[in-house]
């Protein structure tokens, strides 16, 4: 696994002004620690190989 990917807290007071959001200057640290986590998931899933002939499914059933 790579590494997490690095969150400033910059990057979460910009990304909380493009979705409306207050976040308590006090938690930004943590806000910051989180994205990072969950963009490393999300950079997980996004470099899983796939074989060519596998295609998303249009409509999710269980």
């Amino acid at each position: 696994m790579s590494a997490l990917p690095r969150v400033t807290e910059a990057d979460v007071d910009r990304l909380a002004e493009q979705v409306g959001l207050r976040i308590d200057p006090t938690d930004r640290p943590d806000v910051a620690a989180a994205l990072a986590v969950l963009l490393g998931a999300a950079q997980l899933v996004m470099e899983f190989p796939l074989p060519e002939d596998v295609h998303p499914a249009p409509v999710f059933r269980p």
